[in-house]
């Protein structure tokens, strides 16, 4: 079992980590809505610019793969954090 300190030490740290991950989740969401704009730009284009837009769009879903999957462990932290933290109550 782990002592009062460890488990507010161990909840900091994942605090810490939370706030990096918000940090990945805003700039997956920049990304996200950038390659969707380029890929409708490119998309109503011919040429090579036609072909840049379907990798925008592949690349735009992958991204929001990626979003979605540190929105949810985001989430998932903060719930795990409130469980260290109840425990130690």
């Amino acid at each position: 079992m782990l002592t009062k300190e460890q488990l507010l030490d161990e909840a900091r740290k994942q605090k810490k980590a939370l706030s990096i991950m918000g940090r990945w989740r805003n700039w997956l969401f920049v990304l996200t809505t950038s390659l969707m704009v380029l890929a409708v730009f490119g998309l109503r284009k011919n040429g090579a610019l036609f072909v840049m837009g379907i990798i925008s769009v592949v690349l735009a879903v992958l991204c929001f793969v990626f979003l979605l999957l540190v929105n949810l462990s985001i989430r998932n932290g903060h719930r795990n954090v409130e469980r260290l933290l109840d425990s130690i109550q």
